[in-house]
């Protein structure tokens, strides 16, 4: 059977990296009593897979782990399992199976969902006139911007890589405040940040970018059905059905 797990990471543990995420979800399969699928060989590990890593300090209300057991009772004992075996901040909202077939969520990622905030604390004197700036400047057809990367500086253009951008008067999980919504390319081969999209509206004021004022969350992650240059956008989600 394979599952797909949707979970949220929330607090203090947005601060934990995206290899030690892993380690975690091994041992909360074990103390959960999951009976997981291994490998074969000589080194077996469990057959695991994540969708795309989250930044360390972002939060998230839509991540997703793909898992293959050979048996499970049904969508509500697992999700009831895993909560009851995890830790606070990490919590796991969904439990499904997917069909024979269906591609790993790793691979099929395609677009991620973002919601961005300042920090109490940290907001401009107006932060609704500031987003509505910066989602006017996201909507541009064309953002220049110059990558920083372990081998070396790249230009690229964010714009194609930035399919919606717009003003949230209110913010459930910002105590109503506003902020920016962001869907953003994800793939592997063409990937957008929103510090990055942020870092190109700054620099376009000729300010620098607060990073640690801004607090970003990722809200879904999706596959694209989409041909011919159109997309048709798919949550990970929606791949599996509940059991």
């Amino acid at each position: 059977m394979k599952l797909r797990i949707k979970f949220r990471k929330q607090g203090d543990l947005r601060f934990i990296g995206h290899l030690d995420i892993m380690r975690y979800f091994q041992k909360l399969i074990r103390r959960a009593g999951i009976p997981i699928r291994y490998s074969e060989g000589f080194n077996p590990h469990q057959v695991m897979s994540f969708a795309s890593p989250l930044s360390v300090g972002h939060l998230s209300l839509g991540e997703y782990c793909d898992i293959d057991v050979h048996e499970a009772e049904s969508s509500e004992d697992m999700v009831s399992r895993l909560n009851a075996a995890g830790v606070p901040g990490l919590t796991v909202t969904s439990c499904r199976l997917l069909p024979d077939g269906t591609k790993n969520a790793m691979s099929v990622t395609a677009a991620a969902d973002y919601r961005v905030w300042f920090k109490e604390g940290k907001e401009p004197e107006n932060p609704g006139e500031f987003w509505e700036r910066a989602a006017a400047f996201a909507r541009r057809d064309s953002i220049p911007y110059v990558k920083h990367t372990k081998k070396g500086d790249r230009e690229t253009d964010l714009g194609p890589l930035v399919y919606e951008a717009y003003f949230e008067a209110s913010i459930p999980e910002h105590d109503g405040g506003c902020g920016m919504f962001l869907k953003l390319s994800q793939g592997s081969s063409a990937n957008a940040k929103p510090e990055q999209v942020l870092d190109a509206f700054y620099l376009s004021e000729g300010q620098e970018y607060p990073a640690l004022a801004i607090q970003v969350e990722r809200v879904e992650l999706y596959a694209d059905e989409g041909t011919d240059g159109e997309h048709r956008f798919r949550s990970l989600e929606d791949y599996g059905a509940e059991f």
